[in-house]
């Protein structure tokens, strides 16, 4: 009974703390917006201290207003949605390709997406969101210069699989140690709640380069 509890207060742990950092993420990006609006109005300066005051108070609302659609969405993410319809794997992967090639372009990151023709179970809505999140995380944390590459196929009667590593031009290493989800990186998290709730999984790995690998898998509906 003792171990029980203790695993479930070990489960629980890293929830309260993702929580936190949430919660900080949030608070951070308020206060920096009330102060900077507050020394704006008390203040005297000149018209163009003013005008760099107000700008700095709207990046720090677009980020507030980031955070807030990341918590709706990672709360979101838990719930599998209405899946009595199978998904289109390929044109959803193709079009989101399409959607963020400008976020590819300025981060001056390849985005490669090759993938065969399958249905999958799950909700459309919900998996677009979760291959959004997880493209967005690798456009990031993939090095200027460089590329993501999105391969899918089926690997199974059953089983739907979307690799992806982030890599150099001439040279690609296999990544060998797990990564974990950074708790306060609510791209991954949302990514990996959305897929848990459609019936499948998300892995991660990565070697000791940087380069990310890691794969997406499904569960086939035909």
């Amino acid at each position: 009974m003792m171990d029980a509890s203790a695993n479930d207060q070990s489960a629980v742990q890293p929830e309260r703390a993702f929580v936190s950092d949430l919660f900080h993420a949030v608070s951070q990006s308020l206060t920096a917006l009330e102060c900077g609006l507050e020394l704006s109005l008390r203040r005297d300066q000149s018209a163009a201290e003013f005008r760099a005051r107000v700008e700095t108070a709207l990046v720090n609302a677009k980020l507030l207003h980031r955070r807030l659609l990341e918590a709706r969405a990672l709360q979101d993410a838990s719930e599998p949605g209405d899946t009595h319809l199978p998904v289109g794997v390929k044109g959803l992967l193709l079009q989101l390709r399409e959607d963020l090639l400008p976020v590819a372009t300025s981060a001056k990151v390849k985005l490669e997406v090759k993938c065969e023709a399958a249905m999958v179970h799950g909700n459309e809505a919900r998996l677009r969101h979760g291959f959004f999140y997880l493209l967005e995380f690798l456009l990031r944390v993939c090095p200027t210069g460089q590329r993501v590459s999105i391969r899918a196929q089926r690997v199974s009667l059953t089983a739907f699989e979307v690799s992806f590593r982030t890599c150099g031009s001439n040279r690609i290493e296999t990544p060998e140690s797990p990564l974990d989800a950074d708790p306060a990186d609510l791209s991954l998290r949302i990514a990996q709640r959305t897929f848990r709730a459609a019936g499948g999984e998300l892995m991660l790995t990565q070697n000791r380069t940087g380069q990310i690998a890691g794969y997406v898998r499904l569960l086939v509906a035909d």
